[in-house]
C-alpha cells in the first residue's frame, strides 16, 4: 500500500480528532508535507467539504486523501468530487464510517448525520479495516467492501488488520504506505 512519490498527502481525522492526533503525527513523520484538513464538531460540514474540494482542485500534484472513521466518509465525498472534474485522487480509508447502521452504539451526533453520504462506488481506494473495531461493525464494513470488490475488481484494495478502531499499531502500518 504505497503512496506514489510526489503525491500531495492530506488527512481528514475522525470525530473529536485534530491535527495533533496520533495518526496524523505518524503520517507527518513519514510524509513531512502532509496536511491535516481539520474540521470541528460544530462546523457546517457541507462548507468544509466544499471548501476542501475547491482548495484541492488547485493542487498541481496527484493527491492522496487519507480519511479515518467519519473523516473517511468526508474524504470519500471529496474524492468523488475531484474525480468528477478529472482530478487524480488516491483514497486511503481507515475504519471508515460507510453506513451509520454499522455503528454499534446509537451515539453519533445527530447534527452530523445529514453530512454522511452512502459510500457506493470506489476507485483508486485502499481500505484498512480493524477486525476488532469496537466502534464500527468490522464484519459489516468488510462485507460492504468485499461485495464491491467482487463486482468491481481492481478498483480497491482491502487490508484486514487484527486491530481496534484506533488502529493501535498505525505506526507500524504507516511504513507500508
Amino acid at each position: 500500500m504505497m503512496i506514489a512519490e510526489g503525491n500531495s498527502v492530506f488527512y481528514i481525522h475522525g470525530l473529536y480528532g485534530s491535527r495533533s492526533s496520533r495518526k496524523f503525527t505518524l503520517i507527518q513523520q513519514k510524509y513531512q508535507t502532509a496536511v491535516c484538513l481539520e474540521w470541528k464538531y460544530n462546523d457546517p460540514i457541507d462548507v468544509f467539504i466544499e471548501n476542501t474540494f475547491h482548495m484541492l482542485e488547485t493542487v498541481q500534484h496527484p493527491i492522496t486523501l487519507i480519511g479515518s472513521s467519519v473523516g473517511g466518509n468526508f474524504a470519500w465525498q471529496i474524492q468523488q468530487m475531484l474525480l468528477e472534474i478529472g482530478k487524480k485522487c488516491e483514497l486511503i480509508l481507515i475504519n471508515p464510517l460507510v453506513e451509520l447502521m454499522y455503528k454499534y452504539e446509537d451515539n453519533f451526533p445527530k447534527h452530523l448525520v445529514s453530512y454522511l453520504k452512502p459510500m457506493d462506488k470506489f476507485t483508486c481506494t485502499k481500505v484498512i479495516i480493524g477486525l476488532h473495531d469496537e466502534v464500527l461493525n468490522a464484519d459489516q464494513t468488510k462485507a460492504h467492501f468485499e461485495i464491491y470488490d467482487y463486482n468491481n475488481p481492481n478498483e480497491l484494495e482491502i487490508f484486514l488488520v487484527e486491530q481496534d478502531h484506533r488502529i493501535s499499531n498505525f505506526g507500524e502500518l504507516i511504513g507500508d504506505f
